[in-house]
């Protein structure tokens, strides 16, 4: 990659470090060459994924929307480059708090306070337009202009952290089968994330408390080697008091501030990170904090981001419209976590199998066991052999087709937990209704019953 150009005009400089889904190159726009960018390129293995395409684009639009004077802004995308899909973001000139940490292995009480205050802005911000980090560490903060009087953070990853707005059930979740995912990282993963409950901002402000722990005493609340182990003292063990580690030099209202954010239930903690920089503003002494440590002359509405896209494919004239599909919508009242057991409960009800889940989507089968397979026609002749092949093949009786039920949610406001329920019914193929109103019928029912189960 070194010294080529991408599909987007910007000659890569070098290379900046990677992880396990993108290896990060610092780049020259070659419109503007005495700036720099950032070029993070997706690895080839991450794009290979089935719907890759799909996830970038929905996910990379819900980040363009997004634009926050603490946060590295994200300039630009491309599927088709060359050289692999890639995202431009801006280039900050700074030093990770992690950097910071390791230099002076505990920061000052009130720098503390502006520094995560200034990060509470930005986390407002995203969480009103619907965007959960799910991954903040000293790691993805920036700090700018270090040790000046005027130094601020830049919250860095947004893009790809995951977007509250297309509810992602597992398919563990569904199934009973296999493991649910905790995103993040193992040292600061909240506890819903790591028992797989629904999760809001709330989870990002738990990161924030426990990067607040070790930034104020120079090591992690759970200092476990065994990852379970960590997972596990996340979820259920208290984090050590200042004095116990010998930091009983911190304040107690500031130690008040850290234990609550690090309940173990979201409910239990600050509900807003507005909410959290003013206590911690009142814990450290520092007067309206929150007005203090605001962005000058932001406008939240502000800002415009070029996107390039390769348009999708415009379906061919006078293709046959799907004779069968039967399409309906609803709203429901429907965390994620009482979503995937109603879910789950219906497909054991009604013998369905699961097929796959993908953020806002879930395929869902039923009546398509193994013993449901297409005739094939008799070999020439009219052997014994050949008879007894066809017979024993079982066809499907009219009316007992089997069917493909996709069921897509969507979040319009992510504050909220009513969901758009949307879900379209269509046969297989293979097992095409052989009468249309016993087929009508059966798509009615249907979509009681799943009403019924959704509470719609």
């Amino acid at each position: 990659m070194l010294g080529t150009k991408t599909d987007r005009n910007y000659r890569v400089i070098r290379s900046l470090g990677q992880g396990s889904n993108a290896e990060v190159f610092l780049a020259q726009p070659l419109r503007a060459p005495e700036t720099r960018v950032v070029l993070k390129r997706i690895h080839r293995h991450v794009a290979a994924l089935p719907k890759f395409r799909q996830l970038f684009d929905a996910e990379v639009r819900s980040m363009a929307k997004f634009s926050h004077p603490y946060a590295v802004r994200f300039i630009s995308a491309s599927l088709d480059d060359p050289n692999g899909p890639c995202l431009v973001m801006e280039y900050v000139n700074g030093i990770t708090l992690e950097a910071l940490l390791a230099r002076h292995r505990r920061l000052p009480a009130d720098r503390v306070g502006r520094l995560l205050a200034q990060t509470c802005h930005a986390l407002q911000a995203a969480h009103t337009a619907g965007i959960i980090h799910r991954d903040i560490k000293p790691a993805n903060v920036m700090v700018v202009n270090a040790g000046a009087t005027d130094e601020s953070v830049k919250v860095m990853d947004f893009g790809f952290a995951g977007f509250s707005s297309k509810p992602h059930l597992q398919l563990a979740e569904l199934t009973g089968k296999g493991s649910v995912f905790a995103l993040g990282t193992p040292g600061y993963v909240s506890p819903e994330m790591i028992r797989g409950d629904t999760v809001d901002g709330r989870c990002d402000l738990y990161s924030l408390g426990i990067m607040a722990y070790e930034l104020l005493t120079g090591r992690l609340p759970f200092n476990v080697n065994d990852e379970q182990k960590l997972l596990q003292a996340h979820v259920s063990e208290p984090p050590p008091r200042f004095h116990r580690i010998g930091c009983a030099f911190l304040s107690i209202p500031l130690e008040g501030v850290i234990q609550r954010v690090l309940e173990k239930f979201p409910n239990e903690r600050y509900q807003s990170a507005r909410e959290l920089a003013e206590a911690l503003g009142a814990a450290t002494g520092e007067k309206d904090l929150w007005a203090k440590t605001a962005p000058k002359d932001y406008d939240a509405m502000s800002g415009t981001v070029e996107i390039q896209f390769t348009p999708p494919p415009r379906p061919a004239p006078n293709l046959p419209i799907e004779p069968y599909r039967v399409s309906f919508s609803f709203d429901a009242v429907l965390p994620e976590k009482m979503a995937a057991a109603k879910i789950k409960g219906f497909v054991g009800d009604f013998s369905g199998v699961v097929i796959d889940s993908d953020p806002g989507r879930i395929h869902i089968r039923l009546g398509a066991s193994g013993r449901f397979r297409k005739p094939e026609p008799a070999a020439n002749g009219s052997s014994i052999l050949s008879w007894f092949k066809v017979i024993r093949k079982p066809l499907v009786q009219s009316g007992n087709e089997p069917i493909d039920i996709e069921l897509c949610l969507d979040k319009p406001d992510p504050t909220s937990p009513r969901v758009k329920v949307t879900i379209n019914l269509r046969p297989l193929p293979e097992f095409l209704p052989k009468d249309r109103k016993i087929w009508q019928t059966r798509c009615e029912r249907l979509r009681v019953i799943l009403r019924q189960y959704l509470g719609g």
